[in-house]
């Protein structure tokens, strides 16, 4: 009813204009002396003619007002089933929306080979740049040996004990933001791959053991560095994902762990958690879980990887928000190092993967972040 009356406030200028006609015509055929019924009896006919009229033209106004919505929602590409324009205006606004279509997809190709191309520069940067910076790791530990070396050589007088032991310190100093640059590039690596239009995904069966290791390995030096405890048991669980990706998140989120505890340590585990109706949440053993599902059936299961800290926490401000991108909070005002990017990835990545990332903090107590890899 609303569209009907805006049709007709659409058409009001034509309609007095035959109401105004109509008038005149009664008004001469009264003074010609005309009878009354038979001028009532032409009107009654032209009025019905005018309605017919305004009805059949409504009808082509809606079908063209419905087209013209869905072109609004679905807008990829000037559609070439538009009606047969009846009016001069009608040609105009089709040619103007094929126009607006070609712009748009000119614009969206040239955006898309420009971000390819970026996506490729920074690719060949990164790699670039990987040359570099293992010589300088190269360099680092030869100088830390020449270090340690000379310590040894050298006569116990203490100045010399000293001035060696600032040496040793210095290299260390020097690794660990060599660590750092290290770190940053494989982010933007990685970045640049997530936002490419093709990743590398390689979605297989994957012992869980064989991701979280690596990580391991790669951060041991900075647990030792800053002297933290770092809790790992071994598990026989494999789960479907990626095992590269899964393995840069497992990165970011120990690296996170690392930067942000002073003091005692991280936990790493992975467990094999069943959920049924009744029984709840619990995590068992392989013989428990088939005598479980010889009697349950129907049982869901998932794998989660915890990564909990001691460190400094996430205020329950920032919390909601850590994984958008960019966004650094109290934490990242603290470091001024902080970029915002790392756990936008993470979530990203496994988003990606399908699987679940939950983040749970008390600010001066720690922060557990949990991968859920649904089977």
């Amino acid at each position: 009813m609303r569209n009907f009356k805006a049709y007709l406030l659409e058409k009001i200028r034509w309609l007095a204009v035959i109401l105004f006609i109509a008038l005149v015509m009664t008004v001469t055929m009264l003074l010609n002396g005309i009878p009354f019924w038979e001028i009532g009896y032409g009107m009654l006919l032209c009025g019905f003619v005018t309605a017919a009229a305004i009805l059949t033209g409504y009808g082509r106004h809606m079908e063209s007002f419905r087209q013209l919505e869905q072109m609004r929602e679905n807008i990829v590409a000037a559609p070439d089933d538009m009606k047969v324009p009846e009016y001069m205006y009608e040609r105009q606004y089709q040619d103007c929306i094929r126009a607006i279509a070609q712009e748009k997809d000119r614009l969206q190709k040239e955006m898309m080979n420009r971000q390819q191309d970026l996506s490729e520069y920074y690719s060949m940067w990164v790699h670039q740049i990987k040359t570099p910076i293992a010589a300088l790791k190269l360099l680092i530990d030869e100088e830390m040996r020449a270090c340690l070396d000379a310590e040894m050589d050298e006569c116990p007088d203490a100045d010399r004990v000293e001035e060696s032991d600032m040496r040793v310190i210095n290299v260390r100093q020097k690794q660990n933001e060599l660590f750092r640059i290290e770190q940053y590039v494989d982010m933007a690596l990685q970045y640049t791959r997530l936002g490419a239009q093709t990743n590398d995904f390689v979605i297989e069966r994957v012992l869980l053991d064989d991701a979280v290791k690596p990580s391991i390995y790669k951060y041991a030096k900075q647990f030792i560095h800053k002297q933290l405890r770092l809790t790992y048991v071994p598990q026989d669980i494999k789960a479907v994902t990626d095992k590269k990706w899964l393995g840069f998140v497992i990165d970011q989120l120990l690296s996170n762990a690392v930067k942000y505890t002073k003091q005692g340590g991280v936990t790493i585990q992975v467990l094999c958690i069943a959920q049924s109706d009744d029984a709840g949440r619990r995590s068992e053993t392989k013989e428990e879980r088939k005598h479980w599902y010889e009697e349950s059936p129907a049982v869901e299961e998932s794998v989660h990887i915890i990564i909990e800290d001691t460190g400094i926490g996430i205020s329950a401000d920032d919390l909601p928000r850590v994984c958008e991108k960019g966004y650094t909070g109290y934490n990242g005002h603290a470091d001024q190092h902080s970029t915002g990017i790392g756990l936008y990835l993470c979530k990203a990545i496994l988003d990606k993967l399908g699987h679940q990332f939950l983040i749970t903090s008390e600010k001066g107590r720690g922060t557990r972040a949990e991968i859920v890899i649904s089977h």
